[in-house]
């Protein structure tokens, strides 16, 4: 799980739980109301950034793609993914975000 995706998953978490603390210690209804409007908005983000970006990147790296590298000379991207090829992954700060698919490196 993403940095970004667990502080929204946190920050949803602790702001439903204050607002039904608040509602056990029967405060006002209005303060209720904007910590809840607060914290179910979090929680929609979350789950849309959960499904929009983080699933996304899960899918692109199972994807059957064809490796054209002269160096590996692997048949398909999740043989490269899977053994960690240099030469054809493209990395960003120290992750795997992409495979490479032309033949001139």
């Amino acid at each position: 799980m993403d940095f970004t995706s667990r502080w929204l998953l946190m920050m949803a978490i602790a702001t439903g739980l204050f607002a039904i603390s608040l509602l056990l210690l029967r405060v006002n209804i209005r303060t209720l109301a904007i910590l809840l409007g607060i914290g179910l908005p979090l929680v929609t983000l979350w789950l849309y950034m959960d499904a929009k970006y983080f699933s996304g990147q899960r899918k692109n790296i199972s994807s059957k793609q064809a490796c054209v590298c002269p160096i590996c000379k692997h048949e398909d991207a999740r043989m490269c993914f899977e053994e960690k090829c240099s030469c054809c992954l493209i990395i960003k700060d120290e992750k795997v975000i992409g495979h490479s698919s032309s033949p001139l490196q």
